[in-house]
């Protein structure tokens, strides 16, 4: 008796990092007994061979039996006896691929048969063969991931030389850099990095996001831990605070019994920038002032960032502006809106004044205070810029010529007397 075992083809390859072990199932190591036929256990090699009428396929002798149909290798085939189509699964409830099948009719004639394969329940492949009374080869995909196969041959057929590949459970790391995108010097933004297992059913997908470094990026310390099933996600967020205008990026390592990798945090630091047509810190000097006179000047304030113009982003708020200091009275300031936004190029213009209502000789300081949002959250106090005010206070024209003349007589008068 020619006896044909299972051919265990061994072959550990990888397809999207999945590994299979390939098997073809011939159905001669079941029995060595002539001419008999019997149920096929369900758990044959790993899989369930069933039909949709809830029977199990046969097992029989079809070489040199009472049943000549023939068959592909040695002297067993399955039979369907029980009505319906024939459904593979994997024992354990794993996935599997399809490569071939040879199938033949249990009798005569011929007939439009089809295979599909379906993955959660969905039909993810499918072939179309006509079934007759020759032992014919109709070949699968064995590229596409199945966790179940049927065979929709109806009822009374043979099958031989089955050739599957049960997929183990292999997780996938599955993660992409984040970019949090423009962001305000001064404020924050969060963003997530999210893992996926995109690995096999079955799978379990378990590691650690970690850190992130750099002064604008936090979380800085710690890890955040992650169990996976397969398409399962799992996210740890950030926070990107940028201290100055430009670009700032991290990494982030992502760990995993899959594989290992280094995500990379990006982000951009805008902000409005201000300028004035005094330069914040130095001087505003009125010159000399009259009593009763008023001097004014003006100064104008623009936003001169370089980014482009993002709203929010890169306006400018000024919050107030007041004035301080011994001689703060003397100074005042007229035309300023609190509250005015400029957008990038934008520009306003106010005054400060200083009035003399003194006959003094005398030199008058104070302190011009601009507030902004500049380094902060729109509309929140950030930078402060200053500017000194001076001017030098005397008497009116006519009173110094009075107090000349008055001086001059009292000294003429001290020499008459001698």
């Amino acid at each position: 008796m020619t006896k044909k075992f299972l051919i265990s083809l061994f072959l550990l390859f990888s397809y999207f990092g999945i590994f299979s072990w390939g098997i073809v199932l011939t159905f001669d190591d079941i029995t060595t007994s002539q001419n008999a036929v019997g149920h096929i256990s369900s758990n044959y090699n790993g899989f369930n061979l069933t039909t949709d009428t809830n029977q199990a396929m046969d097992w029989i002798d079809t070489v040199g039996s009472s049943w000549p149909y023939g068959s592909v290798s040695g002297e067993y085939t399955a039979l369907n006896n029980y009505g319906g189509n024939a459904i593979i699964r994997a024992y354990n409830g794993s996935t599997f691929t399809f490569s071939s099948v040879y199938a033949r009719i249990w009798g005569t004639g011929s007939r439009s048969v089809s295979i599909v394969g379906y993955r959660s329940g969905s039909s993810v492949w499918s072939g179309s063969y006509t079934l007759d009374t020759i032992w014919r080869n109709f070949a699968g995909n064995s590229s596409v991931v199945l966790d179940e196969l049927r065979l929709n041959f109806s009822n009374h057929f043979l099958i031989d030389n089955l050739a599957l590949s049960e997929v183990t459970s292999s997780p996938a790391l599955s993660a992409s850099n984040t970019n949090f995108g423009n962001v305000r010097v001064g404020s924050s933004a969060t963003a997530s990095v999210t893992v996926t297992n995109t690995g096999t059913s079955g799978s379990t997908l378990t590691g650690n996001i970690g850190p992130a470094s750099g002064s604008e990026f936090s979380p800085a310390s710690g890890s955040q831990s992650f169990s996976l099933s397969q398409n399962q996600s799992a996210s740890r967020t950030y926070t990107y605070t940028p201290s100055a205008r430009g670009a700032d990026s991290t990494t982030v390592s992502v760990t995993s019994n899959a594989t290992n990798t280094n995500l990379t945090l990006t982000g951009t630091g805008v902000s409005p920038v201000y300028a004035s047509s005094v330069a914040p810190g130095s001087t505003i000097d009125f010159g000399t002032v009259d009593k009763d006179q008023t001097i004014t000047q003006a100064l104008t304030i623009q936003n001169a960032t370089p980014d482009a113009d993002l709203g929010n982003l890169t306006n400018m708020t000024l919050l107030s502006a007041t004035i301080s200091g011994q001689d703060a009275s003397y100074f005042s300031i007229s035309g300023f809106t609190p509250g005015t936004v400029l957008s990038k190029n934008g520009s306003f213009q106010f005054f400060v004044s200083v009035s003399n209502p003194d006959y003094y000789i005398m030199n008058r300081y104070a302190t011009l205070t601009i507030v902004t949002d500049v380094n902060a959250a729109l509309g929140v106090a950030g930078n402060v810029y200053t500017y000194q005010l001076v001017a030098y206070t005397v008497p009116e024209p006519s009173s110094i010529i009075f107090l000349s003349v008055a001086g001059l007589f009292l000294v003429i008068s001290r020499f008459s007397r001698k």
